[in-house]
């Protein structure tokens, strides 16, 4: 290498290393751990207005939408600061991933919001499978049918390398960085 060169600190943009489903699953499993945590939070202290009852049409109304919409809102600002502003949810931070455009720039707000709105359904129709499951209301044909969508899609980016449905829809791609980040 000559004198006046200096390495790369990460691979441009083009040569990004692939996150792998591994890897993807498992931060999209811490990230859900978080936004639980985040969302009891939020219902504990939203119950403080209903003397800690739960908070249901019959006891507040037309507020219980208000209520879900607030939740939809805390995911969504959860996601889209992260990914705006870093490129890395916390749960990306853990296993050294990062959220970007092709080019290597970080997503605007439309981008997230287009990936939340194709992921979600992908991912929640997998935990109402393992829930289902677990509470012995469905078997193993059920559960493999609600993980069918999100294999699918991580199916198709590793046999054509061209993202998984979230990735085509929004524009974006799960990349792995350097762990000095």
């Amino acid at each position: 290498m000559p004198p006046t060169a200096t390495p790369l600190a990460d691979p441009p943009p083009a040569a990004a290393l692939h996150a792998g489903v591994v890897r993807v699953l498992s931060a999209a499993a811490y990230d859900g751990l978080l936004l639980l945590a985040l969302l009891m939070v939020l219902t504990a202290t939203l119950q403080l207005l209903t003397h800690g009852e739960a908070i249901t049409r019959a006891r507040v109304g037309a507020w219980e939408y208000a209520y879900r919409a607030l939740l939809l809102v805390a995911v969504g600002a959860y996601y889209g600061i992260a990914c705006t502003r870093r490129g890395q949810t916390l749960g990306m931070k853990a296993w050294h991933l990062r959220l970007e455009r092709p080019d290597g720039s970080l997503p605007g707000w439309r981008a997230v919001a287009l990936r939340l709105t194709c992921a979600g359904p992908l991912y929640l129709a997998l935990i109402a499978g393992i829930a289902l499951y677990m509470a012995r209301e469905g078997g193993w044909l059920l559960l493999c049918g609600c993980a069918l969508p999100l294999m699918a899609s991580h199916a198709w980016d590793t046999l054509t390398g061209g993202g998984t449905l979230p990735d085509r829809v929004s524009g974006t791609r799960v990349v792995r960085v350097s762990k000095r980040r």
